[in-house]
C-alpha cells in the first residue's frame, strides 16, 4: 500500500506495526530487519492491487495502478457517537487530495467511509485489500456519512502521477518475472549517453518506488544523484505499485530476488545505461539482495548499507537480544531468548509451520502466539520469505561478487550491527585485497536521520521531525564516482 503517511523528511515505507511497541520491557519490536524507516500511517492514498497472473499479456503495457487519494483516521469518540447507526464502525476521512479518485467522487473531509465497492469498511486496514486489482479507468462507489446522512458516491478511479522531469528524462517500463509483470522506473541525464547507473534496492516492507523523488523511499538519496549525471534504476516489487503480483505479506524471497535479476538485465540492454558502469545500493533487506543480484549480474561496484552478513537466525537472535536490552535487564531478556531461539530454530532450521510447531511442541504455543500472533507473518512479512532467506548463504554470493564494494553503516543504527559491516568488507579483501572499504557514517541511524546515539535512534524512530543525514549522498557520490569513473 503506497500510504499518504507522516512522512519524515520525505521518506516513505510501509510497516506493519503491529509489533512494533515501545514499552519497558521492549523499545523496539522484534522487528529484527526493519524496512528502511518506520513511519507513523494514519490512512491510505493509494493503494497497491494485487493482479491475476500475466500469462499471455506479458507484452501488454501496464496499467496505471488507481489512487484513491484520502488520507484517513481511525474514529474519535465524537466520531462514533455521530455513527451510531454503522454501530461505530468506519474511518474518518481526514483531507482528500486534489486531483485523484477521492476528488472525483465528490468525497470531503469529515465524511465517514463505512462501505467500499460494496463492502464494508470497519477500520483504517480494511480499505487497502478492498482496492486490490483497481486499475485506473476503473469504476468505485463509496458510501459514507455525511452529517448524520447515509450517501452513496460513484466515480471511475484515477491513475496516481507519473514522476515528472526534473532535469533529467523519466522512462516507465515493465519486465516479467514469473509470470508476473513488473514496474521499473528509470530517470537518467538529457543526452544519448550511454550513463553511469545506480540500481537501488530498498529495505523490506510494502510500499512504492514510484513518484517524485522527494516523497519516495530512497528519494532524498537518489534525486541528488540523479542530478549528479547518474542514471537511476527502480522497481516496485511484485505486487507494489503498479506491479503484479500477491499481498506483500504472500510474497516469496526468491520471487523478489527474480524481479530484481529481470530488471538489471533489462537495464544492461538500454541505449543511455552503460552496462559496464552499473553499480548496485542495497539498503537494509536490499544489502541481503545485493550479492545475490550481482553474483549472478556482474555489475561494477555493490554499495550495502544496514545490512546483515551473519545467517538469519542468527541475525534475528542478536537483534532480539540487542534492541530487548534498551528497556530490560539482562535476566528477563535471557529467558526471553530461550523461547525465541527455540521457535527460530522450528521455524527457520526445521522449515515449521506456526500451527506445526505447536502440534509437535506443545510447550511452545506461548511463544508462537506472542511471536506470530497471526500464524502468518512475522513483522508484516510472510514466513515463507523469512524461511528462504535462512537457506542463504549470504557470505557465499559476496565471495562470488567480482566488484567493487563499499559497505557502510550508520554509527546510531540499532537494526543492524558494526561487525557484519566491517567483517564484510575484511573478508572480501582477504578474496580480493583493496576491492572493499568500509565506512561508518557519523550521527546516522538505520533510516539516514541524524541522531545522537542508538538509544536517542529508538526514541525517535517513527515520530518525524528527525532531519535527514546528508552524509549518506557525498559518501555514496564520491564512491560511485571512484568506481562509475
Amino acid at each position: 500500500m503506497d500510504l499518504l503517511c507522516h512522512r519524515v523528511n520525505d521518506l516513505k515505507v510501509i510497516w506493519n506495526y503491529q509489533r512494533f511497541t515501545v514499552s519497558i520491557i521492549k523499545i523496539v519490536n522484534r522487528s529484527k530487519f526493519s524496512a528502511f524507516v518506520f513511519v507513523t500511517c494514519v490512512a491510505a492514498h493509494s493503494i497497491v492491487p494485487t493482479h491475476a497472473n500475466a500469462f499471455g499479456q506479458a507484452d501488454k503495457p501496464l496499467i496505471r495502478r488507481a489512487s484513491l487519494g484520502i488520507q484517513f483516521a481511525p474514529l474519535g469518540e465524537e466520531d462514533k457517537a455521530a455513527s451510531a447507526t454503522l454501530g461505530g464502525k468506519g474511518v474518518k476521512i481526514v483531507r482528500v487530495i486534489p486531483g485523484l479518485s477521492a476528488e472525483a467522487a465528490k468525497l470531503q473531509a469529515g465524511d465517514i467511509l463505512y462501505k467500499l465497492g460494496g463492502k464494508p469498511v470497519a477500520t483504517v486496514p480494511d480499505v487497502a485489500p478492498l482496492m486490490h486489482g483497481k486499475r485506473e479507468g476503473s469504476e468505485m462507489t463509496f458510501e459514507v456519512l455525511r452529517n448524520g446522512v447515509k450517501t452513496v458516491l460513484k466515480s471511475t478511479l484515477v491513475a496516481k502521477p507519473k514522476q515528472k522531469e526534473d532535469g533529467f528524462k523519466v522512462e516507465y517500463d515493465q519486465v516479467v518475472s514469473k509470470g508476473k509483470r513488473i514496474r521499473v522506473i528509470y530517470t537518467h541525464p538529457e543526452g544519448k549517453g550511454p550513463f553511469p547507473t545506480l540500481f537501488m534496492i530498498g529495505g523490506i516492507g510494502a510500499y512504492s518506488a514510484d513518484g517524485d523523488y522527494p516523497g519516495v523511499a530512497y528519494g532524498n538519496i537518489l534525486g541528488p544523484l540523479a542530478k549528479r549525471g547518474y542514471a537511476i534504476v527502480r522497481m516496485d516489487k511484485p505486487g507494489q505499485g503498479d506491479s503484479e503480483g500477491p499481498m506483500y505479506t504472500d510474497l516469496l524471497f526468491e520471487d523478489e530476488l527474480d524481479a530484481y535479476l529481470q530488471t538489471i538485465k533489462q537495464a544492461k540492454g538500454k541505449s543511455y545505461i552503460d552496462a559496464k558502469r552499473i553499480a548496485i545500493f542495497g539498503h537494509s533487506m536490499g544489502g541481503a539482495f545485493g550479492p545475490l543480484v550481482a553474483e549472478q549480474e556482474p555489475v561494477k561496484g555493490v554499495a550495502v548499507c544496514g545490512t546483515m552478513t551473519k545467517t538469519w537466525i542468527e541475525y534475528n537472535l542478536e537483534n532480539t537480544r540487542r534492541q530487548s536490552l534498551a528497556g530490560a535487564n539482562a535476566a528477563e531478556v535471557d529467558a526471553e531468548l530461550r523461547g525465541f531461539a527455540a521457535l527460530n530454530h522450528y521455524l527457520y532450521h526445521d522449515g515449521l509451520s506456526p500451527k506445526e510447531i505447536v502440534k509437535k511442541h506443545p510447550n511452545m504455543k506461548e511463544v508462537v502466539l506472542s511471536n506470530i500472533p497471526d500464524l502468518k507473518t512475522y513483522s508484516g512479512v510472510g514466513l515463507p520469505f523469512f524461511q528462504q532467506l535462512a537457506k542463504k548463504n549470504l557470505m557465499g554470493s559476496w565471495a562470488n561478487v567480482k566488484s567493487n564494494v563499499l559497505v557502510l553503516w550508520g554509527e546510531n543504527d540499532f537494526i543492524s550491527t558494526e561487525w557484519d559491516h566491517s567483517y564484510l568488507a575484511d573478508s572480501i579483501n582477504k578474496l580480493r585485497p583493496g576491492t572493499a572499504s568500509y565506512i561508518r557514517i557519523p550521527n546516522s541511524d538505520h533510516g539516514f536521520f541524524t541522531t545522537s546515539s542508538q538509544l536517542d535512534s529508538m526514541m525517535k524512530w517513527g515520530k518525524g521531525g528527525t532531519p535527514f543525514n546528508a552524509n549518506i549522498v557525498d559518501i555514496l557520490g564520491d564512491w560511485l564516482a571512484k568506481t562509475l569513473k
